[in-house]
């Protein structure tokens, strides 16, 4: 299996502020100003909400895969996966 078969093409963000994750918003991998924007602005809202709260960015798909976990006071950890190269580019 090819790395772009396996690479998602939208992550979704969610939140976690009583024992269960809910969707905050989905945004396109290939967009690295949709992404700098939710790492940067996703803090802000969980610090707002309180210490419990915590967030995380999958994959889309049914089963999701974790790609980064974010704490208070710990930040955000792990990695967003490689952006898929656009159709047609080598």
């Amino acid at each position: 299996m090819s790395a772009a078969a396996t690479t998602p093409v939208r992550l979704k963000l969610q939140v976690n502020t009583s024992g269960a994750w809910r969707n905050v918003i989905d945004f396109p991998r290939q967009d690295d100003m949709a992404c700098a924007q939710v790492l940067t602005a996703a803090p802000l809202l969980a610090a707002a909400a309180g210490s419990r709260t915590t967030l995380r960015i999958v994959s889309t798909d049914a089963l999701p895969v974790v790609f980064s976990h974010w704490e208070e006071g710990k930040g955000w950890r792990g990695a967003l996966p490689a952006p898929v190269a656009a159709r047609g580019a080598p």
